[in-house]
């Protein structure tokens, strides 16, 4: 059953649907709107909603499930082990990502974890300062963390942030998020001279943009 989210909104003027990652319908309409109307409005959006649904079915990259895992975009079998027999920690062959605890007490989250965000900041920190030397920009700091409603932020003390859950997606949405935050540096806004400088670096900007807004989070 498709699950829809119902939400007042005092200062929309309109009815909105937007669906999230999950596949979630959210509605928000104004204050005073009859729900008659809302469902009404929400039955004439069908075939909106299912095309959508279908896009994000279709195109989004599932970053992890109980039996695959996506790296770089490139899908890959994960098979959890507890063997002596088979090195420690987490190897991937042939198309299959192996994490064996080996006979320790930790968790196979916790390994799995560890290794995707190493793999991630091998990625993102080199290619964040090539491209800022390409920008011909710098920044002071490098972080990477898992957050839950951001892919990457930039301060006004010019230290940058990335989700290393990026780790999951093609480089080239990866490189969009990098250079998105790379360009704060330059505009603390979103301004039109911020994305004709993002446009200059990721000429296809719009499409990345749109697939990280389907993924349901934000760039700061």
């Amino acid at each position: 059953m498709r699950e829809i989210i119902y939400k007042q909104n005092s200062r929309s003027k309109s009815i909105k649907i937007s669906i999230n990652s999950a596949g979630k319908v959210l509605v928000s309409y104004p204050r005073w709107t009859p729900r008659f109307v809302v469902d009404k409005f929400v039955s004439a959006q069908e075939n909106w909603i299912e095309i959508q649904l279908n896009k994000i079915k279709e195109k989004l990259v599932i970053s992890e499930d109980n039996d695959n895992i996506h790296i770089f975009g490139k899908k890959y079998q994960k098979v959890l082990h507890d063997f002596l027999e088979l090195p420690y920690g987490v190897t991937v062959q042939d198309g299959v990502l192996n994490v064996n605890l080996h006979g320790t007490s930790k968790k196979h989250k916790e390994l799995l974890d560890r290794f995707l965000k190493n793999t991630a900041e091998k990625y993102i920190v080199p290619r964040t300062y090539a491209l800022a030397k390409k920008m011909n920009l710098s920044f002071k700091n490098i972080t990477l963390r898992q957050q839950k409603t951001r892919w990457g932020s930039c301060s006004s003390q010019k230290n940058l942030n990335f989700n290393w859950r990026l780790v999951h997606y093609l480089p080239n949405i990866i490189d969009y998020v990098i250079i998105h935050e790379l360009a704060h540096l330059v505009h603390m806004n979103h301004s039109q001279a911020f994305w004709n400088l993002v446009r200059q670096y990721d000429p296809e900007y719009l499409k990345h943009r749109g697939f990280l807004k389907r993924c349901g989070m934000v760039l700061g």
